[in-house]
């Protein structure tokens, strides 16, 4: 293993538990005792599959004996709409079964609605079925004293809450009410988990067994999918939607449907907790079925089957490595091998001449700005051909596998060459834009597409897009996105960022795990910025694959069973974080591996005990935290802190690296000597956006630190006059080893402040330890009162996102980076904006700032001087969307005007301007 930040094939992430003497419990048990299972307080899954209520959350009009219903005694609804809700205490899905008592009288007709989520309780149920209609309710027909069960088309899949209400006059009297389980089909024991997770965090363990329990209820009988295209109104869960008796799909209620992209962290989720690849093996066969003579994958299974996807294309790709990696599944490869071939071959054939991807096919997760040579996809294209080589050598195809790697490693060239953005410290979302998202940046790190240095810098970078809620996603509208934030967690562990990982994970999944919004057992699809349900509120699937990366994750790279290549072994490398203990386990294709760690930061070791078939284990990785360390293992000294004497022992990385490790083996690292403490600081991304006069502007600090203590700083800032800075703090803990947080650092520009390209120097100061880092900053100027503007056209107002947009020339100058002046001419140029001020200005230059979906390209910018106009400045091949156009002397005008001659073509070939200031 040569450095943390290697490419990884699988999902990782798995956490916590509550903290035990010596090593963790499951290598405690002496004398022959049994071995106690705290774990096991953690696992969500039912002990039957026939479930009961657990609790009444609210009746509505005349309900008589409500909280009998929960014993087997009656309860009496009388009047129509009466109502009584149930709560199952979290997620669950089947048939729902009634018994009516024996003193009803014919006739009567009972309601049925579900809800995931508390905020949707009600007569009508939350949506499912995908189309114009409500999910509305089904209605049982009262028999007395006989039972009823939900007709089988009508199956639920996915519900917290049943509100059973009257829709006739009554009395209805009923006994009993339960669930028949329906996911997982073919699991005689729901709670029997393959492996486990176990550590010090009981909010990581909760997260690592929701995640689990979430893939668990997307895993369905293929007969049992959602029909498509919807019925009118209803649902309808009859379809056909795979092969086989078992098949993972994208979400306990809806869409009930093999979908790719969510296939790539629910796999791993599945292999990592619950162990059964069976319906991940299922879905891929699924897809191949239904390829295209041209090679192309579904966007989407059956019965939605639609196609025009790159990304999901490739994603498919990624899950066959992943199920063959997890599998070692050879038949099955062999099987579709040629289908796989034709399939690379359809993504290969959309490289250019610049060495990258070209989307044509455009649909993805649900993000915007898709298509063109984006990041996202290109990174998708890379992990395919890595694992794709690896896949060539198994089939003994070794030409295909050189082809595929030297075009890997053409493609990793062009990306870091035509996609980096250095100022921002992270990837553009293709060559023209200004995008960084999320989803791309992540899987370029994850992938092992980004080289450390920019990995570490993409990393904190992310952290900028933080909240409270989660992790915001600027590729969709800033919502929080669960499927590209599973991505992120994985690049701050590929970047070797544990601490930044399990922030998130408790930040994003925990606010899941504990918002009264949800299911209080599953994750969300995703949700907008201020914690409410997205995706339409009512339809947001709540148990959602996509969701659960931080499972595979703590398993892979926190607790540290860690898959190597498609083929071969594991390296067991642990990234403790803040954690003071963990274990668990992997049921591998190569044997069984357990393995327990424990950090104690006060006496600076750390202990690792492993139980594998010397198989399955590449090398076993000891953390040193930055410290010079003593090896041992079984009581040997390996490794004094300089040199090896066993097992390989060498030092990498932050490691102490060991191969041929005993299969069962007892290894302790001791700390030797202090650790002196070091600081650095860099600007996280280089504030582009101008910061205009009389505001603020956020800058974003990383400050990285070594040592053995816990570190609290300040920052300072030297600014230009009149300017000031806000306090800013930090506190770093080293025991842990090298660490860094983001520091935002708030900087106030005077009313007054000069126009152009300014300077701030930042210090991270530890008593005398210091840091500096310099960064550029440009600033924007105002108008005078009474300045006016004009255009050779502007367009028309209009609706967006429910609120009326207009794009007149005023929005040029109004101070406001949100508005813009939009021409009314598509593709036709010259297009003019006119500045007029009351009274003559002396200008240096001009701040210009466009919009990310429509920038001109080609302009000048003019001035006035009584009689006629005078260039200026002439730009051509811009691509920026904020920038200072400087003049060669200063000039004194009246009015200043900006012709266009060219604009980049997407989104109509307008011209827009957002702000041109002095």
């Amino acid at each position: 293993m040569t450095t943390p930040h290697k490419r990884r094939i699988g999902i990782a992430l798995a956490l916590l538990g509550t903290a035990v003497a010596g090593l963790p419990a499951a290598h405690a048990a002496a004398h022959g005792a049994p071995a106690p299972r705290p774990w096991d307080a953690y696992n969500l899954s039912p002990a039957s599959r026939t479930v009961t209520p657990v609790k009444v959350t609210r009746t509505t009009g005349t309900v008589d004996g409500a909280s009998g219903v929960l014993t087997g005694k009656e309860v009496t609804l009388t009047g129509a709409g009466s109502s009584i809700t149930l709560d199952f205490g979290k997620e669950v899905g089947g048939l729902t079964s009634l018994h009516f008592g024996a003193g009803n009288t014919a006739g009567q007709q009972l309601g049925l609605a579900f809800s995931e989520s508390s905020q949707y309780i009600g007569p009508d149920s939350d949506s499912s079925n995908g189309g114009g209609g409500s999910d509305g309710a089904i209605y049982a027909d009262v028999a007395p004293g006989t039972g009823w069960t939900v007709p089988q088309a009508s199956l639920r899949g996915g519900f917290r809450y049943l509100t059973l209400f009257s829709r006739t006059g009554g009395p209805i009297s009923l006994d009993h009410v339960s669930l028949d389980i329906t996911f997982a089909p073919t699991t005689a024991n729901l709670r029997d988990y393959d492996n486990y997770f176990y550590s010090s965090d009981p909010l990581l363990n909760r997260i690592w067994y929701a995640g689990a329990y979430t893939v668990q209820t997307n895993t369905i009988a293929p007969t049992t999918g959602r029909v498509w295209g919807p019925p009118a109104g209803g649902w309808d869960n009859s379809g056909t939607v795979g092969t086989g008796d078992t098949v993972l799909v994208d979400g306990a209620k809806r869409d009930r449907t093999v979908w790719p992209g969510d296939l790539g962290v629910s796999v791993p989720t599945e292999y990592a907790s619950l162990g059964d690849l069976t319906p991940t093996r299922n879905a891929l066969t699924t897809l191949y079925q239904h390829q295209a003579a041209s090679g192309e994958l579904p966007f989407a299974g059956p019965e939605v089957n639609f196609y025009g996807s790159d990304t999901y294309h490739l994603w498919t790709l990624i899950g066959t490595a992943n199920y063959y990696q997890y599998s070692h599944d050879k038949g099955w490869l062999d099987g579709e091998w040629s289908n796989y071939q034709r399939a690379l071959a359809f993504s290969l054939a959309k490289v250019g001449p610049d060495g990258l991807m070209n989307v044509t096919g455009t649909a993805d997760w649900a993000r915007g700005d898709q298509g063109g040579e984006n990041i996202e996809a290109n990174a998708l294209l890379y992990q395919a051909l890595v694992t794709g080589a690896e896949l060539a050598a198994a089939e003994g195809d070794q030409a295909s596998a050189a082809a595929w790697t030297a075009k890997a490693a053409a493609l990793r060239a062009a990306v870091n060459s035509l996609l980096w953005d250095d100022a921002a410290g992270q990837y553009r979302d293709n060559p023209t834009s200004d995008l960084h998202p999320q989803d791309g940046n992540s899987a370029a790190v994850w992938f092992g597409l980004a080289p450390a240095d920019r990995a570490k810098r993409v990393s904190a970078a992310l952290t900028t897009n933080w909240n409270q809620y989660g992790a915001t996603t600027p590729e969709k509208n800033s919502e929080i996105a669960t499927f590209p934030g599973s991505m992120e967690i994985q690049a701050h562990l590929q970047a070797g960022d544990a601490t930044q990982a399990l922030d998130l994970i408790r930040r994003e999944w925990g606010y899941m795990l504990n918002s009264p919004l949800g299911t209080g057992s599953t994750f969300w699809e995703g949700y907008l910025a201020n914690g409410q349900f997205g995706y339409g509120g009512a339809y947001m699937s709540a148990s959602h694959g996509w969701a659960t990366g931080p499972t595979s994750a703590l398993t892979f790279d926190v607790l540290g069973i860690h898959p190597e290549s498609v083929g071969g072994g594991y390296a067991l490398r642990p990234q403790p974080g803040d954690l003071k203990n963990a274990e668990g386990s992997l049921k591998t294709p190569l044997g069984d591996i357990k393995l327990s760690w424990r950090h104690d930061v006060d006496s600076r070791s750390f202990s690792e005990q492993v139980d594998a078939p010397t198989a399955a284990v590449t090398e076993v990785d000891v953390p040193t935290f930055g410290a010079t360390t003593r090896v041992t293992v079984n009581g040997r000294t390996v490794w004094d802190g300089r040199h090896g004497h066993g097992y390989g022992a060498h030092s990498a990385d932050g490691y102490v690296e060991l191969t041929g490790v005993p299969a069962h083996a007892v290894i302790r690292s001791q700390a030797v000597g202090r650790v002196a403490t070091t600081l650095s600081a860099a600007v996280t991304s280089t504030t582009t956006a101008p910061v205009q006069a009389g505001h603020t502007l956020t800058v974003p600090v990383t400050v990285s630190a070594q040592g053995d203590t816990v570190l609290r700083g300040k920052l300072n800032a030297a600014l230009p006059a009149g300017w000031t800075a806000d306090p800013a703090s930090f506190t770093l803990d080293t025991r842990y080893g090298p660490t860094d947080t983001v520091v935002p650092l708030t900087v106030h520009a005077p009313a007054g402040a000069g126009s152009g390209p300014q300077s701030i120097t930042v210090t991270a100061a530890v008593g005398r330890v210091t840091a500096r880092v310099s960064t550029p900053v440009l600033v924007f100027g105002s108008w005078p009162t009474g300045t006016t503007a004009a255009a050779s056209s502007a367009h028309a107002p209009n609706v967006f996102n429910g609120q009326t947009r207009t794009y007149d020339a005023a929005n040029a100058i109004d101070g406001d980076l949100g508005t813009f002046w939009n021409d009314d001419t598509p593709g036709q140029f010259p297009d003019t904006l006119t500045v007029t001020t009351p009274a003559p200005v002396t200008l240096h230059g001009v701040g210009f700032a466009s919009i990310v979906d429509g920038v001109p390209t080609d302009f000048s910018v003019q001035t006035w001087d009584g009689t006629g106009w005078t260039t200026q400045a002439e730009v051509s091949g811009n691509s920026a969307v904020d920038r200072w156009i400087p003049f060669s002397t200063p000039v004194t005008t009246t009015q200043v005007r900006l012709v266009v001659t060219g604009s980049q073509t997407q989104n109509g070939n307008f011209t827009r301007v957002a702000e041109l200031t002095p």
